[in-house]
């Protein structure tokens, strides 16, 4: 039989601040888990093991009817984090369709004021708010070798072993044959994703535009900023001149930092919209074109479409990270700057973490035409040979 199968879903950033400590947590519960149960899990913990240019969906699809677990260890960048957002929302909505919602347990690691709101506009906090989460985020600070840690960790792991126990009673794969009918039965669902994503394109689309305008201007005012600055030690003003620049720009700062991280909310938003349709199309199109429904080069055409864009946001994305990484030494100048440029931060990241979605896109049109390759005919080498 093979090993249950665990997923645990973190911002490596924020496992690096905390020197380590999520990683462990998912060590200490898969060891904890293995002691009270006997049984073994493979633990899928770095993005190393699970690419996003893997068929992620694929190996979690596959292994559902072995799963132990699936954790996602929230705190305020989960939520900023695509790959996080895109991997929750996969897993959480396959749980539930089949049935097995209790292996689903997030665990609270840092506080998300806006988890604890009536009314949640985003998605992701929406989808997740139902299950019943882990509260961790006093226990961060516990020694793991206190008893407080040790009995948390045992507590965990026993939750796990009674959901599974719960689990072995469902018959999963009939579970997964019934979605499958539903879903051929109600195919105006996958439709409509693909519609939903065709009218986001031009509205995500927007978005980029007004956030590249946005940025210009956030440029504009730090050149003029940079301006005053030197303006001011000629004047020989000193630290007291040099802060009162700064202090200048942090309030002028303030609105547009705020409009970029609406924009980076918006954008993440919109790209989880266009992913679903996106990737349905991908999916579909291959079979459609092997069993005659769909024209090869209408597919070829929509395959070339993704690329172009996915080339476009590529470029226009990686250039946001110059800007991420120069924000941080402008921060350590003024304590007045750190509210808006860690604002604008937050926006920006958002955005530039969207580049591993859409460049999965491409490995997964990559990975379809593979399938539609022509076979070599018999008799006919596989590959060139080499001559003698």
């Amino acid at each position: 039989m093979a090993n249950a199968q665990g997923f645990w879903s973190y911002v490596h950033k924020d496992d690096e601040a905390d020197s380590g400590r999520i990683a462990r947590l998912a060590r200490d519960i898969v060891a904890e888990y293995e002691l009270i149960t006997g049984e073994s899990i493979e633990l899928f913990l770095d993005l190393d093991q699970l690419n996003w240019g893997d068929d992620w969906r694929g190996k979690i699809d596959e292994s559902l009817s072995s799963v132990a677990f699936f954790i996602p260890v929230l705190t305020p960048r989960y939520f900023q984090s695509a790959e996080c957002r895109r991997e929750l929302n996969f897993f959480a909505r396959r749980a539930n369709e089949l049935g097995i919602a209790q292996l689903v347990m997030p665990i609270l690691y840092a506080d998300v004021p806006a988890l604890h709101e009536e009314k949640l506009n985003d998605e992701a906090m929406a989808l997740v708010k139902p299950f019943q989460w882990e509260l961790w985020t006093n226990l961060r600070f516990a020694d793991p070798a206190s008893p407080e840690y040790r009995m948390a960790v045992g507590r965990l792991a026993k939750r796990l072993s009674d959901a599974n126990e719960a689990v072995a009673k469902v018959d999963v794969s009939a579970a997964a044959a019934h979605v499958a009918e539903s879903s051929e039965d109600e195919e105006l669902g996958l439709v409509d994703r693909m519609v939903l994503a065709e009218e986001t394109m031009p509205l995500w689309a927007e978005t980029v535009s007004e956030i590249g305008k946005e940025i210009e201007a956030i440029g504009s005012l730090m050149r003029k900023g940079t301006a005053d600055l030197g303006i001011s030690d000629k004047r020989g003003k000193g630290f007291a001149g040099r802060l009162a620049v700064l202090r200048k720009i942090a309030g002028e700062l303030e609105e547009p930092a705020n409009r970029i991280s609406s924009f980076g909310e918006q954008f993440a938003s919109q790209m989880n919209d266009v992913d679903q349709g996106v990737t349905i199309m991908i999916e579909r199109l291959p079979t459609e074109v092997q069993d005659g429904t769909t024209d090869a080069a209408e597919m070829q055409k929509f395959f070339e479409s993704v690329r172009v864009m996915a080339k476009a946001s590529d470029e226009g994305l990686g250039a946001l990270k110059g800007m991420i990484d120069s924000i941080e030494p402008i921060q350590k100048m003024s304590r007045d700057l750190r509210p808006p440029l860690r604002t604008l931060r937050h926006g920006l990241t958002v955005m530039y973490e969207g580049r591993q979605v859409i460049s999965s896109w491409v490995s997964m049109i990559d990975e379809a035409e593979k399938t539609l390759a022509p076979a070599p005919q018999v008799g006919e080498p596989s590959a060139p040979e080499a001559r003698s």
